[in-house]
């Protein structure tokens, strides 16, 4: 098997737009109007709680995070061939196929079915955003 490991000086810009992308996407999915407060309410969170346990150190792991994810899907692409619909359609299969069926146990074993959709609706959405990112720049 002839898998190639190498990220181009353009996909690397997609990485970076992918990563401010996922934290931006992220605040918008979470917003109370959104999918903040039926979150929130299935996590038996207040605004409060958030507000006390906020620090930046979160949104600066939040980001790496968001970087290993786009780097990983450039690492895919760099496979498969670039282009938007290439990297929909790797976005779309890691995200459903692999983060949505990753987070959807755990939520449904701890009786939280109702925030199946949201987790890994946003993973998806994010990963495939993401994909289509990269795979433009690829």
């Amino acid at each position: 098997m002839d898998l190639e490991f190498a990220i181009s000086g353009q996909q690397w810009i997609g990485i970076a737009i992918g990563a401010v992308l996922y934290m931006v996407l992220s605040m918008i999915w979470y917003m109370p109007k959104v999918f903040g407060n039926r979150w929130m309410a299935g996590e038996g969170l207040t605004e409060e709680n958030l507000k006390q346990n906020e620090t930046p150190v979160i949104y600066v792991i939040t980001f790496v995070m968001a970087l290993v994810s786009n780097i990983v899907i450039a690492l895919m692409l760099s496979n498969v061939g670039g282009g938007v619909v290439n990297g929909i359609v790797v976005g779309l299969l890691l995200g459903i196929g692999v983060a949505g069926m990753a987070i959807a146990p755990h939520y449904m074993f701890a009786k939280k079915s109702n925030l199946v959709l949201i987790q890994a609706g946003h993973a998806a959405v994010l990963i495939t955003v993401s994909g289509a990112v990269i795979g433009a720049l690829t």
